[in-house]
This record gives C-alpha cells, structure tokens and sequence, in this order.
C-alpha cells in the first residue's frame, strides 16, 4: 500500500511538473520542432536507453535522420533542442545573450557551485575576467615544465606495459597522467596518480562524475526531491565530504605558504626569472571588486579547473593514440616529424618553441577532435524566445550544441567518418563554426592553449618512445566507420562510443606497445 501511494506521488507531482512545463515554455511552438516520439513524463528517455553507448548512438541517429538540422528532444519533462550544422552554431556559441547555463549543469551545482563552467552574469563575466591571465604565455611556459616531469614520469608507466607485451586499455591508465598535470599546476600539489599511493581526490572525482552523468539521462533522479533518498545521492555526498576536505588541506597549506612570501618572492627564482605559480596562488592572490576571493570561490574554481583539465585531455589522448595504433601510415609520418625535430635525442622533453614545430603532430590531433571531441555536447538555457534555424524556441528550452555530430556533418566533411588528418591542411572553413571541439565565442574553453600544449608534450613522448600496435594483428583498418550509428560494430576491440560527461569508450581503448630502437 505504501508503494502505491509513493508511486502515485510521484506520478502525481511529475504531471504538475509536465504541465507546468509545458505551460510556461510553450508547448505549442515545441510541436513545430521536428524530432522522434515523446513519451509522458519520461519524454525521450526509453528512447535514449539507459547505457551510455546506447545514448551516443541514439542521439547520433537522429543528427542523421533529421538531416543535421534542428531537432526537438525531451529529457524527462525538460526540453532539449539540438542543433548539429554551422550556422546555427553560430548563432548560439557566438551570441552575448544566450550564454546562460543552467540544464543539465544544475547537477554540478553540489560539487562545481559557481565556478567557471556553471555561473552566469556578473559573478561569471568578473571570474573570467580574474583567471584568464592564469593562462598567459608566460605562465603556459611555467606550466611547460610540469607537463614535461609528469609525462616523463608516465612514459616509465608505460614502459611496463610494453614490456609485458599484451594488450591492455589506455583509456584506464592516461588519467593518471592528466590527472597529476592539472593537479600539480592547478594546486601545486602533486596527486601520486601515476605512481602511486593514489590521492584520495582522484576516486572522488571520478565517483561524483559517474553521479552526475546518470542524473543527466534519469527521467526520475533529475528531481531534487527523489534524488536525495537515492544510493547516488549517497555515493555523491561521500565523494564531496572528501573533496571538501582534501582541497581545503591543500588550500590552508598553500595559503600558509603566501603567508610567508611576499608576492614578489613567489614570482621570481634565484636568476630573477619568474618562477611557476600555481593556478591556486592567483586565486589566493586575486581580488574581485577590492575583495579577496572566500574559500567557497577558492573551492569552486579550484574544482572547477580540475574537473575540467584532466578529464577531457585524457579522453583527447587516449583517442589520439588509439586512432595512431589503427592508422600505422599516420602514425609514422608523425614519427618522422618527432625524429626531425629532435634528430638522435629521441627521449628528451619539448621545449616550447619545439611543440609550435610538431605540425603534422597539430593536425592528427585536430582530427582525433573532429571525430572524438572531448566534450561532445554543450548546452545553454534560453531567458527569452528565440528563433534558430528557422524555429521559434520558447524560454526554458535547452539548446544542445551536438559538437560530435557537428563532426560528422557530411555536408562539412567529406568521408566523415575516415580518420585523415591532411583535411586540416590548408583548409578554408566556409564557416569558422564548423569545427569547435573547444566551443566558440564568449563562453570558449578558457584552458584550450593549456589543454593543446598538454596534448602535445603527451602523444609527442608516446610517439617517441614506443610503437604503437592496436589490440591484436589486423585492425589497422577497423576505425573506419567508427562513429556511424548505423554501422554495427563486431568487433570486440572496437572503440564503442559513450557519453560519461566527456566522450569515452565504453569498453575501453584496447592498444599494443613496443619499445622504439633507435
């Protein structure tokens, strides 16, 4: 009897919400919108399934059968326009009105608050304004040298792979690398995820990231008020204890340490140089408005900035050399341009005027973007009625920039699904939005100059140092068709696609290594 009455609860108060919904969005422009059969209550959902391969390739179908056009979506009783071809893109990434994120980024609230990625209005616009210089070429210089200790550091990691050699994921095993970069640059603490004991931080994020993404695709779990008696609501209140209390030791001891120097003394070394400031001492350092930041806003950008730098350059990573292991041409043309930088000295690390050099290394890695962006999708809220692409949308709705589908745009790139790195070449973009793997506009990714030098000085070192072999003998060709919805992968080490917050494979990036004689 009780079951009864919570489920009718339930269902009762999901109607109000659908009604309301319906009401102050404006159901009937929606209707106009084409897009696949929508559900009551759950909108879209059974549709979209509840495994994250099943969800990708979903979404990717309908990019296709609605001709890469506007199409209308419900997740649960919120409604979802995505948008998949240039113009449109540009219309939304470019503007200074629809900036506004709120659907589906509320659920990092617990965790991310109003750092960066999620606040809007003023508080956004004067934090952006506070962190950007934290990435000028000055700093992304300081930042060089811990990339070039990290990844050295990880190449020793890898060596024991290569020296087993068997077939083992590389998607499980790059994070620890990203993760202690952006780590030690973010916080100037190193994590210990490469060698280990591993830094409670690490599990905790990845555990309230997985806790996030189901809430994205729950019809239910997306109401705060069922959330809270959930297992997940558990799960993320356990991860954020930890990160509360990890970060604030960091951010105490760091604090303690500008305590005792001078601004001055913390930028310059013994030769008078400027020495490397973590991302943390700016925010320690800053003010917004004549007022220090608190440590709510220390917490939030410092979460923030780790959230987003690991994650989304291991996913880059790990895509780019799974791509190499499939492509042996490609992946020895990029080892050419590697021995002709760096002649004998194979095993030293890049110095920045060498990383500009890597060319060819810039396009394999724009390609792996184009076909496997790190954040697949990005979302804004609309304040006020707008058309794009020939519709009405009313307010409320959720614009998808599908960025993955962008890539896969037949009408932008021809064989779309073909990994060819010379597309980028010389290439003229009719539309400079037909390509943004770190969004565009006002809102762009911040750390993209930070994310590419780490890309870089990453696959660079991998190259160098060990050939890379797919899974087992005989997949050299098996990446084509990679992306396509409709192409049915039998393969077991075939990459199978899945939305986890950044784009990941759901059964692992399976490769080979081999150690380089030189």
């Amino acid at each position: 009897m009780l079951i009864l009455i919570v489920l009718s609860t339930v269902l009762a108060s999901a109607y109000i919400y659908w009604t309301y919904v319906k009401y102050i969005t404006g159901w009937h422009l929606l209707k106009k919108i084409p897009g696949p059969f929508t559900y009551w209550v759950f909108g879209n959902v059974p549709q979209l399934g509840l495994k994250p391969e099943d969800q990708m390739r979903a979404i990717c179908r309908w990019a296709q059968e609605y001709e890469h056009d506007v199409v209308r979506m419900y997740g649960g009783a919120q409604p979802y326009i995505m948008i998949t071809n240039p113009k449109a893109m540009e219309q939304v990434l470019s503007s200074n009105v629809l900036t506004y994120k709120y659907d589906p980024y509320r659920f990092f609230y617990p965790w991310l608050g109003q750092g960066l990625l999620t606040s809007n209005g003023k508080h956004w616009l004067n934090h952006r304004k506070m962190i950007t210089p934290s990435f000028h070429f000055s700093i992304l210089q300081d930042f060089l040298k811990i990339m070039n200790e990290t990844t050295d550091r990880f190449m020793d990691l890898l060596d024991g792979y290569a020296n087993k050699k068997e077939m083992f994921d590389f998607q499980e095993i790059v994070t620890r690398s990203t993760i202690d970069v952006i780590c030690e640059a973010a916080m100037g603490t190193p994590v210990n995820a490469i060698q280990g004991p591993t830094s409670p931080i690490v599990p905790a994020i990845s555990e309230i990231c997985d806790v996030m993404r189901q809430r994205i695709f729950s019809a239910l779990n997306r109401f705060d008020f069922l959330f809270v008696w959930t297992e997940a609501y558990q799960r993320q209140e356990k991860a954020l204890a930890i990160l509360r209390t990890e970060l604030s030791n960091i951010i105490d001891k760091r604090r303690a340490i500008l305590q005792e120097l001078n601004r001055e003394q913390l930028k310059r070394d013994d030769d008078g140089k400027r020495s490397k400031m973590a991302f943390l001492d700016n925010l320690l350092t800053a003010e917004v408005d004549g007022m220090p930041l608190t440590f709510q806003d220390i917490f939030e950008e410092v979460s923030t900035f780790v959230f987003e730098g690991h994650d989304t350059t291991a996913s880059a990573v790990g895509f780019a050399v799974y791509c190499l292991s499939r492509h042996p041409d490609i992946q020895a043309r990029a080892f050419q341009e590697q021995h002709d930088i760096f002649g004998n000295d194979l095993r030293r690390s890049p110095t920045f005027q060498e990383l500009g050099e890597m060319k060819y290394l810039e396009l394999v890695i724009k390609e792996t973007l184009r076909l496997f962006p790190s954040v697949p999708f990005i979302v804004r809220t609309l304040l006020e009625q707008t058309e794009i692409g020939g519709y009405q949308i009313p307010v409320g709705a959720s614009i998808g920039c599908s960025i993955i589908t962008l890539g896969t745009n037949p009408n932008i790139f021809s064989e779309p699904y073909l990994f060819k790195p010379e597309r980028f070449k010389d290439r003229n973009a009719t539309n400079p939005y037909d390509y943004v793997p770190f969004s565009a506009g006002p809102r762009n990714c911040i750390g993209q100059k930070f994310a590419m030098m780490e890309l870089k000085v990453t696959i660079s070192k991998i190259i160098r140092h060990f050939n890379i072999l797919p899974a087992v003998d005989g997949l050299s060709t098996g990446i084509h068709n990679l992306g396509d919805p409709n192409n049915k992968i039998t393969n077991p080490y075939d990459a199978r696609l899945g939305f986890f917050l950044t784009l990941k494979s759901v059964n692992g990036l399976n490769i080979r290594l081999s150690r380089r004689s030189y």
